[in-house]
């Protein structure tokens, strides 16, 4: 996925509404994030 910089001024949001939005997609197991590496889109299962 995109940093959460570049999704914030892709679409013209606060940060504090990226990382809510990570955080909803993170809770329903379609992403996963790796410490200093990024956010990553999970595998279907």
């Amino acid at each position: 996925m995109p940093s959460e910089s570049t999704l914030q001024q892709q679409y013209g949001v606060a940060r504090g509404t990226v990382r809510h939005a990570i955080a909803t997609v993170r809770e329903r197991g379609l992403v996963f994030t790796v410490p200093q590496r990024g956010t990553f889109v999970a595998e279907r299962r």
